[in-house]
Formats: structure tokens, C-alpha cells, sequence
């Protein structure tokens, strides 16, 4: 058999590798692919908007963990639920990477749908992305109206999900991906005022996570656990 060419055997190699790196990323939900479906005529459609937690970032077998799959799972074949979480993304259009400018916004007030799902504002904590409470709210209502379309879908505001640091003694300043846990306060106080204001439905992710550090390996994204149990509680209020 005639030996394979150096250039050749570099390119296998370099396929390989890729092969194993994409797999991890996948696996893991750090790929940033969506994998989403086209309603059936009746189904209920949900948009799950958000930013990492939504995507389903270091949950392991994303594809199957991540919490608009399993709100899927629990919601059953009545209703369609799709994943438009993008991670990174900020309310603020100040922000490093706003919501509205990332291709998941454009096709998920394509998707017209009849329950949305709405949990961003983690990002906007960052020291380089947060402005002040006054500007988030601001920034926060006009996002959020760009979907109250002729559909006029039932809104569920969901508070932004608790983070941890890596010394349990520490209740301020940046914990890893430069996310602050003081400031996430702030935000979920405006999560509330809106939702009051408004009179949209609050679900309160932050109660949900707030006693588990258990379910987070990198101190900011809740893991499989997690997922579960922020769908479940998104179930319950939905149902």
C-alpha cells in the first residue's frame, strides 16, 4: 500500500482533532448551534429567550439537557418549545453583545409565539456592560416589547439565575466569565418591577438556584440539575 503523503496525513490529523474539539463543545453546549422545529398547525408555541443559562452552556449532553428541552419534555406534544438562548448576550445595547443584534432575535420574533419565556440580564453585570438601574429597565421593557406583536403572547419574566464565587465568603465584585453577583440583585429587582408594573408573570429562577451551588461547576451556569430544575419550575407556572 502506497504511504500516505505527509500533506495528507497532516489533513487527517487536522480532521480528528476537529472532530474530538467540535464533539466536546457540542456535548458540553458550548458549540452556539440551535437545534429547533417548525410548529404543527394548533401546537402552542413557547420561545425560550435568554442568554447562556437558556442555550444550555456546560450542560452536559446539551442537546438533551438544556432546560427548553426538558420544559419540552414535561410540556408534551400540545406545545412547541424552542431554544433562542444566546450566550454572551446583554440587554444593553451598550453591551458587548446585545440580544437584538445576535441571529437568534430576528428568528425568534419570527417564531410568533404564543408563550415567551424571558430570562436575559446576567451579561449586562459585567463591569464593562453595566450602566445603571435606570438604563437596564429602560433597555429591558424596549427588548421585551419588540414581542408583544398582533400575537400578544403570555409573558413569563423570569429573575436571572443565582451566581456563585469561588470563595464561599465572598458576596461581591466578579466571579468567573466577569459576571457580579451584587448586580444580579439589582437586576432581578428590576425583573420584579416589570413584571408588577405590567402585570406579566414572574418566575423566580434566582429562588430556585440561590441554596444550590452543587449545581455549578464554573460558579455562573447551572448544570443539568439545574436545568431540570429551572424548567420544572417554568412547567409548573406554565400549567
Amino acid at each position: 500500500m502506497r504511504k500516505l503523503s505527509k500533506k495528507l496525513k497532516a489533513l487527517l490529523v487536522f480532521l480528528l482533532v476537529f472532530a474530538c474539539v467540535f464533539t466536546f463543545l457540542f456535548f458540553n453546549g458550548y458549540s452556539g448551534l440551535h437545534l429547533r422545529k417548525k410548529a404543527n398547525d394548533g401546537q402552542i408555541k413557547v420561545a425560550c429567550v435568554g442568554d447562556s443559562v437558556t442555550y444550555g452552556h456546560a450542560v452536559d449532553i446539551w442537546f438533551k439537557n438544556n432546560y427548553p428541552v426538558v420544559l419540552q419534555n414535561l410540556l408534551g406534544d400540545e406545545y412547541l418549545v424552542n431554544n433562542y438562548g444566546v450566550s454572551c448576550a446583554t440587554i444593553q445595547k451598550t453591551g458587548d453583545f446585545p440580544y437584538l443584534k445576535t441571529k437568534s432575535y430576528k428568528p425568534s420574533i419570527e417564531f410568533d409565539a404564543d408563550i415567551l419565556v424571558f430570562m436575559l440580564g446576567s451579561n449586562d453585570t459585567k463591569p464593562y456592560n453595566w450602566t445603571d438601574k435606570e438604563t437596564f429597565k429602560k433597555e429591558y421593557i424596549e427588548l421585551l416589547n419588540s414581542y408583544l406583536n398582533d400575537n400578544n403572547p403570555e409573558v413569563y419574566l423570569c429573575t436571572v439565575s443565582r451566581v456563585f464565587y469561588k470563595d464561599p465568603e465572598q458576596t461581591t465584585g466578579e466571579s468567573t466569565y466577569f459576571v457580579q453577583e451584587n448586580i444580579i440583585k439589582i437586576v432581578n429587582e428590576v425583573v420584579r418591577e416589570i413584571a408588577e408594573e405590567f402585570d406579566y408573570n414572574l418566575i423566580d429562577i434566582y429562588s430556585v438556584t440561590n441554596e444550590h451551588r452543587e449545581w455549578y461547576k464554573d460558579y455562573v451556569h447551572p448544570e443539568a440539575d439545574g436545568a431540570k430544575a429551572i424548567a420544572e419550575e417554568i412547567y409548573n407556572n406554565i400549567k
